[in-house]
């Protein structure tokens, strides 16, 4: 990623270290996905749930909670989720799972 895009995020994004399995809801369409970093602005997921920009999702991480967004991006099987709140809560709990 290049120093400009870097320098135009609002949160800090954070590898998950381990491949975190949760679950994704898009309109009539859920099943599992892969959260390959997040934030508490968002987070880039891997899925093969049909999505489009602009699609108002739900990533649901186990136990940990669930959170509404809306696809920011799409490239393929990867999504760039844009929460509709910060979840700081949440992704704090997911970075001390990962480092521990």
């Amino acid at each position: 990623m290049s120093q400009q895009n870097e320098v135009a995020r609002r949160h800090l994004r954070s590898e998950v270290g381990v491949d975190l399995e949760a679950r994704i809801k898009s309109g009539d369409h859920e099943g599992r996905c892969t959260v390959d970093n997040i934030s508490s602005g968002g987070a880039r997921v891997n899925t093969r749930i049909p999505a489009a920009r602009g699609d108002v999702v739900t990533l649901h991480i186990g136990s940990i909670g669930s959170v509404d967004g809306t696809v920011a991006w799409v490239n393929r099987s990867t999504l760039g989720l844009k929460f509709a709140k910060d979840v700081t809560a949440i992704t704090d709990l997911l970075f001390a799972v990962a480092i521990y």
